[in-house]
């Protein structure tokens, strides 16, 4: 297996296990192959045993062709304006534009998004393993982790860990347009 190949296996496997909510130790629980092994082949340092990589996708309630069938080399995706899917949450205020539309090569989720005055998003409590990002393109925002409230303008960016609970809201009067990328990515 080559090294880039194996890199990409490596960071498949954590996307998934990630996801699903699992800890080294964990996967370790599940299947009896230890965690320094399977965080060995997360980060490409070594190449699984057929075997090894079967156990791996059992613990992560995927089939092991899953872990392997997927473009290796694709470096891209081209999402043209006027084609892209929309979410519309109605109750929540807020259109959604998916910049990177769901394919096994992405790791990462993008969306352009339009909070109208009013926008309140997330419980306290919620929380997601992985990172997030918002960039403001037009408008305000606060972003609320804990007790702390983070005013957001035009032209500002946070990246926080989002494995703690946090709000984003929108107080004023007008809309706020957002760009909004996620890691590992969300299934829609």
């Amino acid at each position: 297996m080559s090294a880039a190949t194996g890199a990409a296996l490596g960071r498949r496997i954590r996307q998934i296990r990630i996801e699903k909510g699992l800890t080294l130790k964990q996967v370790e629980a599940k299947v009896g192959i230890s965690a320094t092994h399977v965080s060995e082949v997360e980060r490409g340092r070594t190449s699984p045993t057929v075997g090894a990589l079967t156990r791996i996708a059992e613990a992560l309630g995927v089939r092991p062709s899953h872990l392997i069938d997927f473009p290796i080399g694709r470096h891209r995706t081209v999402t043209r304006s006027g084609s892209r899917s929309q979410l519309t949450m109605p109750d929540r205020r807020a259109d959604i534009e998916i910049l990177v539309p769901s394919d096994p090569a992405a790791e990462i989720s993008v969306f352009l998004v339009t909070l109208a005055p009013g926008f309140a998003d997330g419980v306290p409590g919620e929380a997601r393993t992985g990172d997030k990002l918002f960039h403001i393109l037009e408008g305000e925002a606060e972003l609320v982790v804990g007790d702390k409230v983070l005013p957001l303008v035009a032209g500002d960016t946070i990246h926080f860990r989002s494995n703690h609970a946090h709000r984003l809201v929108n107080r004023t009067a007008s809309p706020c347009h957002l760009l909004w990328a996620l890691w590992p990515r969300m299934t829609i």
